[in-house]
């Protein structure tokens, strides 16, 4: 049975509440690229026939059985594409979404909350063969009705699950500091300059979900953050008594 909600504990300790895309809401998913790729197949072959056409004309008495091989290859290279490489390039390069999925808001991740990589799009876009059978994509919909995180086959064996779309309710840093610094912040800019933006994606990503932790994960979490930013920026002096607001600093001096 599909889940409101599961939650996952993601690499930098973050516990994260996630929202499996529903049935109605991938359906729809479906039906936007369907449209998509039905509309380019005929927009392909409302190109690719009256070249022949025109092919013809120009040059009635040249080798016609060539160019039919040519714009027959093109054509079949173009459908080839939008049914069967469409959706994995998409998920592969715009962040687990095709443009049906951005359409309604959902995603694919892996199912620790971490963005796809490109090995699991191959895998779940594969299995989509078997999902689709015995017809009308029956395997794949009871699959996910009796999932608890709403996966198809594809997704089980990928490690993969469709999400809703969260955007972050607060920005990456904070636009001012509400706490009094314990130190000084152009000592503590010279050192956030030696930070490159991967080393400060914990940060942001914990700034933007630390609503949503328990007291005592939060702090365990921040201070985890804390002493990972303060070795890789070789920060000697004395931190505050929050790690929180340390990350605050930070966060703020940087987008500074």
């Amino acid at each position: 049975m599909l889940q409101d909600s599961f939650r996952v504990d993601t690499p930098e300790s973050v516990d994260l509440a996630l929202e499996p895309a529903g049935l109605g809401t991938r359906f729809l998913a479906i039906l936007v690229d369907a449209l998509i790729q039905w509309g380019a197949t005929v927009l392909l072959l409302l190109i690719v026939f009256p070249m022949t056409a025109v092919g013809t004309a120009l040059n009635p008495f040249g080798n016609r059985a060539a160019l039919d091989g040519v714009l027959l290859t093109i054509l079949l290279l173009g459908i080839g594409f939008l049914f069967f490489l469409y959706k994995l390039v998409l998920e592969a390069f715009w962040n687990g979404q095709t443009v049906g999925k951005r359409v309604v808001g959902i995603r694919v991740i892996k199912a620790n909350g971490l963005p796809v990589d490109f090995l699991q799009v191959v895998i779940r876009n594969l299995l989509r063969v078997i999902d689709y059978l015995p017809l009308q994509y029956l395997v794949g919909t009871v699959s996910i009705v009796a999932s608890r995180r709403g996966q198809r086959l594809g997704d089980i064996v990928a490690g993969t699950v469709v999400v809703r779309d969260q955007r972050p309710t607060v920005p990456l840093a904070p636009v001012q500091l509400f706490h009094q610094p314990h130190y000084d912040l152009n000592l503590l800019r010279e050192h956030v300059l030696r930070l490159a933006d991967e080393d400060l994606e914990p940060a942001r990503r914990f700034w933007t979900r630390r609503m949503q932790l328990e007291n005592e994960s939060r702090w365990r979490v921040a201070a985890r953050i804390v002493d990972s930013l303060a070795t890789r920026m070789g920060w000697q002096e004395t931190l505050p008594p929050h790690p929180e607001m340390f990350i605050e600093a930070v966060l703020y001096v940087r987008a500074q």
